[in-house]
C-alpha cells in the first residue's frame, strides 16, 4: 500500500510544475546556460572565504549575492526538471521514478570518475611537490567533491530533461 499524497506533496508538485517560469528554461540550450551559472555560482561561494580573508564586512557583501544568485539558479534547475528530485516518491508517476534512478546512477559514475581523478592529481601533486600536499589542497578537493556529490544529480537531471513539445497555435477561422 502506497502513502497518499500529503498537503505539502500536492504544495510542491504546484510549485515545481508552475508554467509561469517555463520560458527560463523551456530549451536545452536555456538549461545548460543555468547550469552552467548554478556550477560557477557554487565554486564562486565557498571561494569567497579566502578572498575575503578576515575582512567581514567583504566577505558578507561577496556572500549575500552569490548564495542569493545561486539560491535563483537552484530554483530554475528544480522547476526545469519538474521537481524530479525534490519531490517524493508517491507523488512521481513511474517513468519519473526510473528516471530519476538513471540520473542517479549516471550522476553516481561521474562522480566516481572525479573522485578517481582527484585521488591521482593529490598523488602526482604528492609525489611531484617538495612539501607535500597542504592541508588547504586537502579541504578544496574535499569541499569540492563533497559538493559535486550533492548537486550532481541535480546537473545530471537538468542536462538529460527533454525539451517539452510547443503548444499547438489553433488558427481561427
Amino acid at each position: 500500500m502506497t502513502a497518499q499524497p500529503t498537503g505539502n506533496d500536492r504544495t510542491m508538485l504546484r510549485l515545481m510544475n508552475r508554467e509561469e517560469t517555463r520560458h527560463w528554461h523551456a530549451r536545452s540550450v536555456q538549461r545548460r546556460v543555468w547550469t552552467a551559472a548554478h556550477i560557477a555560482l557554487t565554486v564562486l561561494t565557498p571561494a569567497a572565504f579566502p578572498l575575503a580573508g578576515e575582512n567581514g564586512a567583504l566577505l558578507l557583501a561577496l556572500i549575500i549575492p552569490l548564495v542569493g544568485a545561486w539560491c535563483l539558479c537552484t530554483g530554475v534547475l528544480n522547476s526545469s526538471t519538474r521537481g524530479l528530485l525534490e519531490l517524493r516518491a508517491r507523488v512521481l508517476d513511474e517513468r519519473q521514478l526510473a528516471e530519476r534512478g538513471r540520473v542517479h546512477t549516471l550522476a553516481h559514475r561521474v562522480q566516481l570518475g572525479l573522485m578517481l581523478a582527484a585521488f591521482a592529481g593529490l598523488g602526482l601533486a604528492e609525489r611531484f611537490t617538495d612539501g607535500g600536499v597542504s592541508a588547504r589542497a586537502l579541504v578544496a578537493v574535499g569541499l569540492g567533491l563533497l559538493l559535486t556529490h550533492w548537486l550532481l544529480p541535480l546537473w545530471t537531471a537538468v542536462l538529460r530533461t527533454q525539451d517539452e513539445p510547443e503548444e499547438d497555435e489553433v488558427e481561427s477561422p
